[in-house]
């Protein structure tokens, strides 16, 4: 899990090389029911490790979860290096936990 510096560089890298404006909000987790059928509901937590983030994609590790236009989650190998980070439509998500500031 990235620390609150570490979160907000992230943001602000992202929202210079995807062009878009990314809230300041340190978001912990998402309840996701997605349009698409392949797609299970699910969690997904920042420090966990997922396979049906996108179709046929390889187990990965979230490292942050950001809101924009959509719900960006980065993981180890998608929006922390020079991947781009898997999207969710707010239409899909269900439900946001933010990081409590005392956790932070």
């Amino acid at each position: 899990m990235l620390n609150r510096d570490e979160r907000e560089q992230l943001r602000r890298k992202l929202e210079e090389r995807l062009h878009i404006k990314i809230r300041p909000r340190s978001i912990r987790a998402i309840d996701v029911n997605s349009a698409q059928h392949w797609q299970p509901a699910m969690l997904i937590e920042v420090g966990k490790t997922y396979r049906d983030l996108e179709y046929d994609a390889p187990p990965d590790r979230v490292v942050a979860i950001y809101e924009s236009s959509t719900f960006l989650v980065c993981s180890q190998t998608r929006g922390v290096g020079a991947g781009i980070p898997y999207f969710f439509s707010k239409e899909d998500v269900r439900r946001v936990e933010e990081i409590p500031d005392s956790a932070e």
